[in-house]
């Protein structure tokens, strides 16, 4: 069962991580009179993650409490994200969360989503 912050706001319905490549941050230099040019190593800045899902209640209000303590984690801190399949990721922030549907009527309430973090090395 994946968790954000200690968090299991997710369990609701199905969700899915795509997790991105590392970015290398690097500085190209060139001087007057120097053939080819320098490249300067800044290192490593971060790694985005997507998560992609759907969130799911018997009411409205609770759809609507998940995504206001899905906002409140959007806090500008790292916090531990567990995936899926148990693996921990330490270091990471949330950046941006966004409902892609409205919220939607059938067995019960749901709306899909799609969260953006970013994992700090």
């Amino acid at each position: 069962m994946s968790s954000f912050a200690n968090e299991t706001l997710f369990s609701s319905g199905p969700h899915a991580f795509r997790f991105g490549p590392w970015q290398r941050r690097l500085e190209r230099r060139e001087f007057a009179g120097v053939n080819g040019m320098v490249i300067l190593d800044m290192g490593m800045r971060f790694r985005k993650i997507i998560q992609t899902g759907r969130l799911q209640g018997e009411t409205i209000e609770q759809i609507n409490e998940i995504i206001d303590q899905i906002n409140d984690l959007c806090d500008g801190k790292e916090h531990t994200l567990v995936d899926n399949h148990g693996r921990s990721h330490d270091h990471v922030l949330l950046v941006r969360f966004e409902t892609t549907t409205p919220i939607r009527r059938s067995r019960g309430f749901y709306c899909d989503y799609e969260i953006e973090y970013h994992q700090l090395p």
